[in-house]
């Protein structure tokens, strides 16, 4: 039985209160966060925390895997930490936010012999599972384009400056703390990273970290392009995400309208409503567990973040140039993504 301890900023809590009952062969022993009591109470847990320095210090016996969603200027230290430790990492994408963290932070856990999976439920989500089963069974032929819309409501931004080439660094995290899910999905349904990113935004506010608005054009090997359209100006209430694909013998829709289907049948169209609940959430759970208990790599790897790192560095130098950038390039300043 995998001892788990969550580590959460206090936005999450209500849905592992829903999840932690159906999780077979791993129990929630331990959580840090607001309100921890409360929360471990609800989870099953025995030990609450204000920190994790205390966690590991008091209790550091007691549990062997982290389940992080640390805010993201802690998650990098978080995971170091959790690997010197020995505790094995599931956290949040993105895994950090520049590619060295990234790959420190793998090194960390490969050294120490634990395993890291980053987070992206969207991964597991019912809906895009199906479209990711149906193109890798042939079903789609070969992916040709991807439409994917991205909504939210406005927050404020959190990027930092004052280092060297400030600008580009703020503009690649407000990126990452952005849209790391969304290019993450591009390159899983392409199976890899695009060979040219082109980027546009919009910012009516006078603090570049923000990100308002942008557009995100990938373009990859054979042709196949995707297109990610993300805002952050929506009033306050539910997000809107869809995806479309289109392939060379079929296409398919996913979105996250709580599966809402229309009704028609004279009068006034309605509507029906069967959620996915937190489905993904478990599973995602169900995934870290099994890659530990069976000595393998997850489905979701530090590989992985970094090549999102990779394409959000690219799409910055994009927004700086107004040129297409590519992935993992760097320009004469040594400056990666152009």
């Amino acid at each position: 039985m995998l001892r788990l301890a969550l580590i959460e900023s206090g936005h999450c809590a209500e849905q592992y209160d829903r999840v932690a009952p159906r999780v077979r062969n791993g129990r929630f022993t331990a959580i840090v966060g607001r309100d921890a009591r409360t929360t471990a109470r609800s989870i099953g847990a025995e030990i609450w925390a204000d920190d994790f320095d205390q966690l590991l210090a008091d209790h550091g016996t007691e549990f062997d895997a982290v389940v992080l969603h640390s805010p993201g200027r802690f998650q990098e230290r978080h995971c170091q930490r959790a690997a010197e430790a020995g505790k094995h990492v599931l956290a949040d994408i993105p895994l950090a936010l520049s590619k060295d963290a990234a790959l420190k932070i793998i090194s960390s856990c490969r050294e120490a012999g634990v395993c890291l999976m980053v987070a992206q439920p969207s991964r597991f989500s019912p809906s895009l599972r199906t479209v990711k089963e149906s193109l890798a069974a042939g079903r789609l032929g070969v992916a040709g384009l991807v439409r994917m819309h991205s909504w939210r409501a406005a927050e404020n931004g959190s990027g930092q400056t004052g280092a060297e080439d400030a600008e580009h660094v703020t503009k690649t995290r407000s990126l990452l703390s952005g849209v790391a899910r969304e290019i993450d999905l591009v390159c899983w349904l392409f199976g890899g990273l695009p060979n040219l990113v082109y980027a546009l935004e919009r910012n009516t506010s006078p603090q570049p970290q923000n990100l308002e608005y942008v557009q995100l054009h990938l373009g990859f090997e054979g042709g196949g392009m995707a297109l990610i359209d993300y805002s952050q100006t929506l009033p306050g209430g539910d997000s809107y995400f869809s995806l479309s694909l289109i392939g060379s013998t079929g296409a398919v829709y996913a979105d996250d309208h709580h599966n809402m289907q229309l009704l028609y049948g004279g009068g006034h169209p309605s509507a029906l409503e069967a959620g996915e609940g937190d489905t993904h959430l478990l599973v995602q759970l169900q995934e870290f567990i099994s890659s530990i208990e069976e000595h393998r790599e997850p489905l979701v790897t530090g590989a992985d973040a970094v090549a999102v790192i990779e394409v959000a560095e690219a799409a910055a130098a994009s927004l700086s140039t107004r040129q297409a950038a590519q992935p993992g390039a760097e320009d004469s300043t040594g400056r990666t993504g152009s």
